[in-house]
């Protein structure tokens, strides 16, 4: 049971580790991409908020059905 419960410790910090970069990833994209739209920094705040609070929310969405998925599993688990 302990070395079931390590590994499941492992897999979901290697996923967690997995959606930090894909989020950072996703992130520049996106910056990368709206930066010739927005042109000059100054007085643009607020679109980076917007564009922020969505990389926010969509990491959250994807560490809960992660978490959600795991918990399941573990719940699944015969023990002898």
């Amino acid at each position: 049971m302990s070395t079931i419960t390590s590994q499941l410790r492992e897999w979901t910090r290697s996923a967690i580790e997995t959606i930090v970069a894909v989020v950072r990833v996703l992130r520049t994209y996106i910056s990368a991409r709206l930066t010739p739209v927005l042109g000059d920094d100054c007085g643009e705040i607020a679109s980076w908020v917007v564009v922020t609070a969505l990389v926010v929310v969509a990491a959250i969405a994807i560490v809960t059905i992660v978490v959600t998925k795991l918990t399941a599993t573990a719940n699944n688990i015969q023990t002898p």
